[in-house]
């Protein structure tokens, strides 16, 4: 014989049920019918560097391409400062609401821990994805006299210890790709930490220092406009300066790259992370992202979340690797 109270509630719905049964079948049914989370209001980017250099670059490309997918506008909140850890902190410590959102996968994440104690690690984060695979470019000024990477290299070991390099602060993963080249090359150099890249290029470019890492479109601008020598790429060719070397075609065995993509605190509900994570799928597959990024001359370099993790982990364990020996 069917059950009278499951024939009801298939033929006439809950309003068939009484007391408490029906009430569960309601909330059931309220459950299955509710939305997924998305954001009601901006959603923050912070970004651990001075607005102009390059990790502020890769930011503000998420959020404009964002801008067709996304209900709510994307916005960059520039905290410069300890190789991004400042922002890192932030992010790692807020409320975890799905508003606030890390850029990062470089110094903060992979090389910072290696030499100093934070108050933050790479697990109170959750990826999002990767944006971009960064070519780190080793530039010098015009003004100087190192016009090619086996001149400097001449020159460093000549005179140990005086010939200049700026980093985006002590232990950023520039401070790392230069103690990889110092190890490779067998030269000292000395090392003049900044608040961020885009301060040390400036002082590459009017001779107060010798050399600094740079994105391959920041080399690539400063080339073409008279006032700055490329060497050299950290790792392989960069499809945007395809006749420029990396360092181990030169004949120094060593590679290291930044990348830049979306983290989030590992404390946020499951249903705001895979919101954000479907909407940065959408977003980096989209015309618009390819469009903006071919303007801006940026290396898209796209892994789900998971990839983006082990990412940073393979290049956290280079390090960690580097500062034993």
């Amino acid at each position: 014989m069917i059950d009278r109270r499951r024939f009801l509630a298939a033929t006439l719905g809950t309003a068939a049920l009484p007391g408490a049964l029906a009430q569960g079948v309601a909330s059931a049914a309220a459950q299955a019918a509710a939305p997924a989370w998305q954001p009601n209001r901006i959603v923050q980017i912070f970004v651990g560097f001075q607005a102009g250099g390059g990790t502020d670059v890769i930011a503000r490309l998420y959020a404009a391409a964002a801008d067709e997918i996304s209900p709510v506008k994307f916005v960059v909140v520039n905290r410069p400062g300890g190789a991004g850890a400042i922002a890192a902190d932030v992010v790692a410590h807020l409320e975890p609401d799905g508003y606030t959102l890390l850029l990062g996968g470089g110094s903060e994440s992979t090389t910072l821990p290696h030499y100093t104690k934070l108050n933050y690690k790479l697990a109170d984060f959750a990826a999002i994805g990767r944006v971009n695979r960064e070519h780190m470019v080793l530039v010098t000024s015009r003004k100087g006299p190192y016009d090619s990477l086996d001149a400097l290299v001449k020159a460093a070991k000549a005179n140990p210890g005086k010939i200049s390099y700026g980093s985006s602060g002590v232990g950023g993963i520039l401070h790392a790709g230069f103690e990889a080249f110092e190890k490779a090359a067998d030269i000292k150099l000395n090392h003049v930490p900044y608040r961020g890249g885009a301060d040390a290029f400036k002082d590459v470019l009017s001779g107060n220092i010798d050399m600094t890492l740079v994105i391959p479109a920041e080399a690539k601008a400063q080339a073409e406009a008279g006032n700055a020598w490329i060497l050299a790429t950290f790792s392989d060719r960069s499809a945007i300066l395809p006749d420029v070397k990396g360092v181990s075609e030169l004949g120094f065995a060593m590679s290291m790259d930044n990348m830049k993509g979306l983290l989030i605190s590992s404390r946020t509900p499951e249903p705001i992370i895979r919101w954000h994570r479907e909407t940065f799928d959408r977003v980096m597959k989209s015309d618009r992202m390819a469009e903006l990024a071919r303007k801006m001359n940026v290396e898209l370099g796209y892994l789900d979340a998971a990839a983006f993790m082990k990412a940073m982990a393979d290049t956290s364990s280079q390090v960690q690797s580097l500062r034993k020996e």
